[in-house]
């Protein structure tokens, strides 16, 4: 019961974010954002790849904003600089251990990549012209993935996808998640995306599936390598924001992906 009040509440925060202006899912975005960072340096730090706890934050938020510039290069000129500075801070931070500086350097970087570059397609997804329905296209493939997955696999698994990543999927359980992706996709396209048919909406869910467990598997194996269950406790039922947002992530690079190749 507890994790259906949960999805509730959260579902609820994203149909008020996308009845507002763009700028509202914008702010909403950078909180969660916020509090998916301190998860983060904490399952980073127990893996043994410390990033920068102070400028972290903010430089993933700066990223993930600076989607929303009116002029599309400033993304790129963000990022690069973005990039560039936590690597110089992360290194300096780390200059007298070499191997500390390596290690916090990649936490740091990659991080960034993770939690300010991949969040910033899903902003720029937003202010397309069909964003609202871009963005439930979004939700709707990767949480019908994960609810067809969770039940599929309850039901029916037997074999192991990824036991050293993920003890609990299983291959049955990933093909009922891709099928649910599709099914998603194809439901919200039909009745939400002008120009496209059905079947481009079931070809995307698909796709936005296999991406969206992909990034399921990445977040698994950090917090393997940490030897944490969950990201953090402060979702009742569902863990931390990283469980919520690992699959999200990884799709809204793809799903922006289809749109400027002109699939939606």
């Amino acid at each position: 019961m507890i994790r259906v009040l949960t999805a509730i509440v959260l579902l609820s925060i994203l149909a008020i974010a996308l009845w507002l202006p763009p700028i509202a899912f914008v702010v909403v975005l950078a909180l969660f954002l916020a509090l998916a960072w301190s998860e983060y340096a904490g399952l980073a730090a127990e893996a043994g790849a410390t990033p920068l706890h102070g400028f972290g934050a903010p430089l993933s938020i700066a990223c993930a904003t600076s989607f929303a510039a009116p002029d599309p290069r400033a993304p790129i000129v963000v990022v690069g600089v973005t990039l560039l500075l936590s690597a110089t801070l992360a290194l300096a931070a780390g200059r007298q251990h070499p191997t500390l500086a390596v290690r916090r350097t990649i936490g740091t970087v990659g991080g960034i990549c993770w939690l300010g570059v991949l969040p910033g397609f899903h902003v720029a997804l937003r202010y397309e012209a069909q964003g609202i329905a871009l963005i439930v296209l979004l939700f709707a493939a990767i949480c019908s993935g994960d609810i067809a997955a969770y039940y599929g696999g309850s039901l029916f698994g037997r074999r192991p996808l990824a036991p050293n990543l993920s003890p609990n999927k299983t291959i049955e359980g990933t093909l009922f998640g891709l099928a649910g992706s599709s099914v998603g996709g194809a439901f919200v396209v039909h009745f939400w995306i002008d120009g496209a048919t059905w079947p481009v909406g079931l070809a995307v869910g698909l796709l936005l599936g296999a991406v969206g467990q992909a990034g399921d598997l990445f977040e698994s194996a950090l917090k393997r390598a940490a030897d944490a269950k969950d990201s953090s406790g402060i979702l009742p039922g569902h863990g931390g924001i990283l469980d919520r947002l690992d699959g999200l992530l990884f799709a809204g690079a793809m799903l922006y992906a289809a749109v400027y190749l002109g699939l939606l």
